[in-house]
């Protein structure tokens, strides 16, 4: 098994439906890819969605029977059998062709990097999660660019094997949305195995967050939850105001 691709989802159906119709179009070789969606206690219609790919070859469902946060990453990656794993938020919408060849090319020119993400686009109503520009270095080799810098994990690519060498230090952790499983992934690979992060310059991914795409999904409400579980008041407060427009 060549990638893993990890979804954790939670009370988000409407993204999840797009996510995986995008997703699995645009993965070149089905045979080298599994697809592991875990479903973390949603009682929305996330369940009718995944009811849908129960007998797809290529995907493995997990259901939690209650919500356990952002943690629940430890037990999907105890899942993944892939050289390299993919983590893919389930409000990415869309993916450039070929997304199975793009990381693994990208993985084996940057054998220094071990966290690698898409880059985002960015419209009037997203930025994609991205920080601006002056926080990344252009590194280019044989014709590939990465941007050395801060990575999200909306759609990000890390190998098994170094994740071996830092499991047991990522299980003891403490996920948060302050401190979710990409920063801490990437803080520990930089830390520990020296390794950086960076996003690929040319390779899009379309990520819908913010509260304009949580409106238009009728995911505002549930957002809101989210945040105010997390304790991040500020965002509580953007994405109320975006409800009253």
């Amino acid at each position: 098994m060549k990638i893993s691709f990890v979804i954790l989802t939670w009370n988000r159906y409407q993204f999840l439906e797009k996510c995986l119709e995008a997703l699995l179009l645009s993965i070149k070789d089905p045979s080298s890819c599994e697809i592991l969606i875990m479903d973390n206690g949603s009682d929305d219609a996330t369940s009718s969605v995944l009811q849908c790919y129960e007998n797809h070859q290529q995907v493995k469902i997990f259901h939690l029977k209650k919500n356990y946060g952002i943690g629940a990453y430890k037990k999907l990656f105890a899942k993944a059998k892939g050289k390299y794993i993919v983590i893919v938020d389930d409000d990415v919408l869309a993916f450039p062709e070929g997304l199975d060849e793009i990381f693994s090319d990208y993985m084996m020119t940057y054998p220094d990097y071990g966290f690698i993400a898409l880059n985002v686009i960015q419209n009037e109503f997203t930025n994609g999660a991205k920080p601006g520009p002056e926080h990344y270095i252009n590194d280019t080799r044989s014709n590939k660019s990465i941007e050395l810098g801060p990575t999200g994990g909306w759609c990000t690519s890390f190998r098994a094997t170094d994740y071996k060498k830092i499991k047991w230090r990522f299980l003891f952790s403490k996920l948060s949305m302050k401190m979710g499983e990409d920063g801490m992934l990437s803080a520990l690979f930089a830390k520990k195995l020296h390794l950086k992060s960076g996003i690929i310059k040319d390779k899009f991914c379309f990520h819908a967050s913010g509260p304009h795409y949580a409106r238009a999904y009728g995911h505002l409400d549930r957002e809101i939850q989210k945040y105010k579980h997390s304790g991040l008041d500020d965002f509580v407060e953007e994405y109320k105001k975006y409800g009253q427009n």
